[in-house]
């Protein structure tokens, strides 16, 4: 088995303590498989019968008190919460009570009907993805790299109050669009904005791996589509184990060293190469590779000596045009690399996804997987599969041969 450096930033949480600050991937550890909506009694990932049963066990005194046992969230576990899960299962409830992904208690009128996503694009592409995009009156547009502008160009024309990550979004300009909930970033200054705006203001971010289930199942409850956040749960599970099931019996010593490089907007002046992007750490390893860095979710500046010593055999390249992959192979100090030696340089596009581009990165675990051992996925149509994934997501024929085109990714013949 080859020897491979890592680099590790790994930070120690406790799953026993619930996160204090405002740190999505924290949360995503404390609450697992636990949908955080009050009514949710036994604690697992949806409201059903069997939490009016639970219920009753505290009212009897032969179940503990749970942290979502208070449906209707005033203080006291009695029959209203019986009546208020009662409504919830029957998609009546008038209120809908949410602990959101920066710990805050927030209570949605329902239903909801208009939702403005300034939680970056991450809530956008979620919408999208659980089928509410008619939902939305008004959005921070992405640029031109994400999905986005392949799913739903005419969310362009909606007013724009901006994004509330930074400090422009116009609190004004989103109350004068008549929202019933706002999503925002756990690191916006939700309560400001809410006080501010006097709109249920939800934060949330994908986090933790590729399911970002705290996100999907937090917007899938306020915007009534939870069933819909638990398909696409299990979908992307089941394409992800799919390509897993190959991989996972592939020896270390056949699997190929990977290095991703290329963004890092924090990284001006450091050449291309020299930027390591580990957040890509899951999707190599699921397609059947050996990362050299393990994840931290940021870019961070490495040397030339230390990708020779790494001696990738597959190199990535975040934004990988032609221009970029010939700067890597023509590089003179990279030419005793095996990835340079043999013409592995690829494109991808994952960084500055992060787990909210859900299509994006379930297509690109089988473009890995594929790139990395052609042999035994021969038979993946690529462009055909990818196409499939991202109909599903977004309801939208040829994403991917679009997406594909423009990002420069490998193609096969």
């Amino acid at each position: 088995m080859r020897e491979i450096l890592l680099i590790s930033f790994a930070l120690f949480l406790s799953l026993v303590v619930m996160p204090a600050s405002a740190d999505g991937d924290s949360f995503a550890q404390a609450y697992e498989d636990t949908l955080t909506v009050y009514g949710n009694a036994n604690s697992d990932d949806i409201i059903d019968e069997d939490d009016i049963e639970y219920v009753r066990g505290i009212i009897d005194g032969t179940d503990e008190e749970t942290q979502f046992a208070d449906a209707n969230y005033d203080g006291q576990i009695d029959e209203g919460d019986i009546a208020q899960i009662e409504l919830i299962i029957a998609g009546e409830e008038e209120e809908l009570t949410i602990l959101d992904m920066a710990n805050r208690t927030v209570t949605v009128t329902m239903p909801v009907e208009k939702i403005i996503p300034a939680a970056g694009y991450d809530a956008t592409r979620t919408l999208l993805q659980l089928g509410a995009k008619d939902k939305i009156v008004g959005c921070d547009y992405p640029p031109s790299w994400s999905v986005i502008w392949y799913a739903a160009p005419e969310l362009e024309d909606l007013p724009n109050p901006g994004g509330a990550k930074t400090k422009s979004f116009n609190v004004e300009e989103a109350v004068s669009l008549e929202p019933d909930v706002i999503f925002v970033w756990p690191t916006s200054n939700a309560d400001k904005i809410q006080e501010r705006s006097h709109v249920p203001t939800v934060a949330v971010t994908s986090a933790g791996d590729l399911w970002v289930v705290d996100m999907l199942r937090i917007i899938g409850a306020v915007t009534g589509k939870d069933e819909k956040a638990r398909e696409l749960i299990s979908y992307t599970k089941e394409n992800v184990d799919e390509i897993a099931k190959v991989t996972s019996e592939i020896p270390d010593e056949d699997k190929p060293v990977v290095y991703c490089c290329g963004s890092g907007a924090n990284l001006e002046g450091v050449s291309l190469i020299c930027r390591c992007l580990s957040s890509v750490a899951s999707e190599i390893e699921w397609a059947g590779g050996l990362n050299v860095m393990e994840s931290t979710g940021d870019t961070i500046q490495v040397s030339k000596e230390q990708i020779i010593k790494w001696n990738p055999d597959v190199i990535l390249i975040h934004f990988g045009y032609p221009e970029k992959i010939e700067e890597v192979l023509s590089d003179p100090d990279l030419q005793n690399v095996n990835a340079v030696k043999n013409a592995r340089v690829y494109s991808t596009r994952v960084g500055y996804c992060k787990g909210g581009a859900l299509g994006q990165r379930l297509v690109q675990v089988r473009y890995f997987a594929k790139l990395f051992h052609p042999d035994k996925f021969e038979d993946l149509d690529m462009e055909e599969v990818g196409n499939e994934i991202m109909k599903y997501l977004y309801g939208v024929d040829g994403i991917y041969t679009d997406f594909a085109e423009e990002n420069n990714l490998y193609r096969w013949d």
